[in-house]
């Protein structure tokens, strides 16, 4: 099973817990998103994850990179892809949380894992939070294009994005849409970075998810 760190929920509630999983970027650890913690709604149970791979320069990352720009490499993507999905069916084995309640928030290559995991596997996760990423529409996606429509995707970039183009952001979105997903896109006056006007639209979005 991966690495990962655990927040309990700050609220009151009976068990199974609804579950919500960090994911990542590029060259950072499990401590990353959890810092974002006391931000995020107080009811989940939180597990925050490790990549598997680790970074050359320090950190982790989910997936290397092909000679084609922001390209997956198959094998590490893959990789991570099956590991991803065996954590999240252990869980439940693992925590008293509700596999009917599971929501993704990634970041960066973690909106990556986030955005192809809910492609592939819509049933598995209730709702899927897309911050400063892609979709690898260069790629093959696996796709439930059924259980897609109707799914909640939150996908939120910075549009001074040095890292990954704002353009990216709208490409994801725009795939998205076509798959009929249920998508709240939001661009703010950032770079690669989290912030607070993206925070409150992320719980006021989670809310309306049933998440509080």
């Amino acid at each position: 099973m991966l690495e990962h760190l655990t927040a309990w929920p700050r609220a009151q509630g009976q068990e199974p817990h609804p579950c919500l999983v960090l994911l990542h970027g590029r060259g950072s650890n499990e401590q990353d998103l959890f810092g974002l913690v006391p931000e995020l709604p107080k009811q989940p149970l939180v597990v925050s994850v490790r990549a598997p791979f680790p970074f050359p320069w320090g950190g982790w990352f989910w997936y290397d990179l092909s000679g084609e720009q922001h390209v997956p490499d198959p094998e590490t993507f893959s990789s991570s892809m099956a590991q991803l999905r065996e954590l999240l069916a252990e869980l439940p084995s693992r925590y008293p949380v509700d596999p009917e309640r599971l929501y993704l928030l990634g970041f960066s290559q973690g909106a990556l894992m986030s955005g192809c995991l809910t492609l592939a596997q819509p049933g598995r996760v209730r709702a899927t939070a897309m911050l400063s990423g892609y979709l690898p529409l260069q790629s093959p996606l696996e796709t439930d294009e059924a259980g897609v429509a109707g799914k909640p995707i939150f996908v939120a970039h910075g549009q001074y994005d040095n890292v990954l183009p704002v353009v990216m952001g709208r490409q994801a979105r725009m795939h998205l849409e076509t798959l009929k997903a249920d998508v709240e896109y939001h661009e703010y006056p950032m770079d690669h970075q989290v912030i607070e006007a993206e925070m409150a639209d992320l719980r006021r979005w989670f809310e309306a998810q049933g998440l509080t």
